[in-house]
């Protein structure tokens, strides 16, 4: 029985085992059609892993530019990729590396630093353009008038003329629009320094300097944030003791590697795209959003079950094991940190999807603007974007913008064929230095002597040979000859393509601190050559400015107004961005600052321009040379105090001329006597003569001038 097929054999099934089978299905299928709450979850985890299989096929086959990111990684590092390198040393020459790329890229990164991260600050808070004047001050305005224009009729019996009332109303207006265009001018500065103090504290400079250090490298760079997070703060009682430990949230910035970013296929601008970023945190880190509010308990505990039974392998994409040896870190497939690979997707989503995971949202047919954050299959949280410009928090910009795309170039794409060249010519080099330090030697094994070992070589040997058996002795057993050395025309080659280097990335050598001929042998010309280098990264500039810096100042202002309650913007300031302007007239605004202040150090000027202008002159003067012109010029109620000292002293200016008078005649007379006693030989004899008591000219003694006035010493006289 057991050799016989069952091809042919039919199971028959009792009737009530049948209907039970066919309940089951029934209930099966009502499931499939009522999906449970953690089936939701997975419909939306999936939606977003979809998504991330568009973004990473078409970056990695039709657009490529995930193999330019490794080549430019390498070419940073000075390492060839394992095809050249396996070539090279099949050849057995020199594995020698020109790292021209790398030297320009950090000559590109110090010389955007100094545009951005110096002491200029490369953005500013402006008021609004137009200022309306309170109702408060226009009522003020009225109430004065009206006692003003009563106050002449009484006087005059008449009421006055409506065109003098209409000038002085006019008048106080203008008054009143100036103080309101000074207090929103104070106003601005202010809260562009508490901004600036967020900025510092949320770490945006830092990842500011990062992003730097990427945007040559490779074909773009992005900056993330502002992105709340919860960082301790320690607080340190006055007298010492111990410290209390509060959490606070702060908004905090970060540089996004341009591996761990994707986005939709096809974008013209980043603004207008789907983007995921691939997050890596450890288990502590995750069990820490257990205790935060929006996070979904079940779906991170479940993550924690699964991580623990082996699950969650990082499969994300092909490129990150070459990646993580480029940047020195643990393969992510061995993965033995414990790191955990998290999803944060930005985009949007079809309101069904968001309806079937919980989101409230009014019509399922609309897509909206998301955040999401997915582990594995789980999404641990989700909630609508609270941009109001429903715009992602990342920011991209390249070296060299290609227009259509938001990938461009880096320099290491604009000297891939330099860097090359360069390459072949320094392996040629070295190869030919090495074969031709010494002399090459040519053996004939058949003419040396049975005990002769002819691979040892050292000064005076004897070499044992024997006669030709076949009686040809002319031809020598061991001859010598010298290889020829090119090494001066590689070096040529090579200088050639370093100089092309210079030309493609517009980035010259003294730049760096290389020595140059020319212009640059003197410290006027060599600092002339690093004002036109600098201009050379205007067009760089404008695209950080426009493409990241004043987008996430933006966004930065648009958070601000959703959640600060303190007043610290009124939402009609405007964001300034200057880094193209600091790059321009850094050098020439302070020129002109210095000659405005010699052109201005005349009375004339001076009584136009007043204490206050001359004292914001001298701030700015010295802010730009690196001194605190805080320190150095009084403040402006110093200099509202010496104003008024010099409006009384201007009041008594009969007094003063007087006194002034008489102190030139007294100086006059004291300067004729000195010279009549000269001439009459009188100094030698004046020590027996008698003395009198001295002459105070405008002193209170004297009873002229003001008590102020110094007393002027006219010596004594007999």
């Amino acid at each position: 029985m057991s050799n016989l097929g069952q091809a042919g054999v039919l199971q028959v099934i009792p009737p009530a085992q049948l209907e039970l089978q066919l309940q089951d299905q029934s209930r099966a299928k009502a499931d499939a059609s009522n999906p449970q709450p953690n089936q939701d979850l997975s419909s939306l985890a999936g939606y977003i892993k979809g998504q991330f299989e568009i973004f990473r096929n078409h970056r990695n086959t039709s657009a490529g530019w995930s193999e330019r990111m490794l080549a430019a990684l390498r070419t940073f590092n000075g390492q060839y990729d394992s095809t050249q390198l396996q070539e090279i040393r099949k050849f057995g020459g020199s594995q020698v590396y020109a790292r021209l790329t790398a030297q320009k890229c950090r000559a590109a990164s110090s010389l955007l630093r100094d545009i951005y991260l110096g002491q200029d600050r490369p953005w500013a808070l402006k008021p609004p353009d137009s200022v309306e004047i309170p109702d408060e001050i226009r009522q003020k305005i009225d109430s004065l008038m009206q006692a003003e224009t009563q106050q002449v009729t009484q006087t005059l019996g008449q009421p006055p003329d409506p065109s003098d009332v209409n000038t002085r109303r006019r008048a106080l207006l203008d008054q009143a629009e100036d103080a309101a265009k000074k207090k929103a001018a104070q106003q601005a500065r202010t809260s562009g320094d508490k901004i600036e103090t967020m900025l510092r504290d949320g770490g945006f400079y830092h990842a500011f300097a990062e992003f730097l250090v990427d945007l040559p490298i490779f074909p773009f760079g992005c900056i993330k944030g502002p992105v709340v997070k919860v960082i301790p703060k320690v607080m340190w009682p006055p007298g010492g003791g111990t410290p209390t430990v509060e959490q606070k949230p702060t908004l905090t910035w970060n540089r996004v590697s341009p591996f761990d970013l994707w986005w939709t296929p096809g974008v013209a601008d980043i603004e207008n795209a789907n983007v995921i970023e691939k997050l890596r945190i450890t288990r502590a880190e995750l069990n820490d959003l257990l205790d935060l509010p929006g996070y979904n308990q079940d779906e991170i505990r479940a993550v924690l079950d699964e991580y623990g039974r082996g699950g969650l392998y990082d499969n994300w994409d092909t490129t990150d094991a070459e990646r993580a040896v480029l940047e020195s870190r643990e393969n992510p497939a061995w993965n033995r940190s414990g790191m955990l690979s998290m999803m944060e997707f930005n985009g949007n989503v079809q309101g069904r999807v968001l309806q079937e995971y919980g989101l409230a949202v009014p019509d399922e047919l609309r897509d909206y603007n998301i955040q999401a954050w997915v582990i594995g299959a789980h999404v641990i949280k989700a909630h609508l974007s609270p941009s109001p410009r429903q715009r992602h928090p990342y920011f991209i910009t390249s070296f060299e913008k290609v227009p259509g795309t938001p990938v461009g170039n880096g320099l290491t794409d604009l000297l891939a064929d330099p860097q090359e060249v360069s390459n072949a010519t320094l392996r040629s080099l070295v190869n030919n230095l090495s074969i031709a330090s010494g002399p090459q030697v040519v053996i004939n094994d058949d003419r040396l002597a049975p005990e002769e070992n002819g691979e040892d070589m050292y000064p005076w040997k004897r070499w044992h040979v024997r006669n030709d058996p076949v009686g040809n002795n002319t031809q020598q057993p061991i001859s010598f000859f010298m290889p020829q050395m090119f090494a001066q025309q590689l070096i040529q080659v090579f200088q050639e393509f370093v100089s092309i280097a210079d030309d493609v990335s517009a980035i010259p050598k003294y730049v760096g601190g290389q020595a140059s001929g020319g212009a640059g042998r003197t410290a006027s010309g060599l600092a002339m050559l690093m004002g036109n280098a600098s201009k050379i990264l205007q067009t760089v500039s404008a695209n950080i400015d426009r493409d990241v810096l004043e987008q996430a100042l933006l966004q930065l202002f648009d958070l601000l107004m959703l959640t600060d309650t303190s007043g610290l913007l009124t939402g009609e300031e405007k964001v300034s961005v200057q880094g193209v302007s600091v790059a321009i007239q850094r050098e020439t605004q302070r020129q002109r600052q210095m000659e405005f202040l010699q052109h201005t150090n005349n009375p004339t000027d001076q009584h136009i321009v007043g204490l206050k202008g001359r004292a914001s002159v001298l701030r700015a003067v010295s802010q730009t040379i690196g001194l605190d012109g805080d320190e150095i010029v009084p403040s402006e109620d110093a200099i509202d105090k010496m104003e008024k000292t010099q409006q009384q002293q201007a009041q008594s200016g009969p007094i003063d001329a007087a006194v002034q008078k008489a102190v030139q005649a007294g100086v006059e007379a004291g300067v004729k006597r000195i010279t009549t006693e000269l001439t009459a030989g009188v100094l030698a004899t004046r020590a027996q003569m008698p003395e009198g008591p001295p002459v105070h000219i405008g002193t209170p003694e004297g009873g002229g001038g003001s008590p102020n006035s110094p007393g002027v010493d006219m010596g004594q006289h007999p």
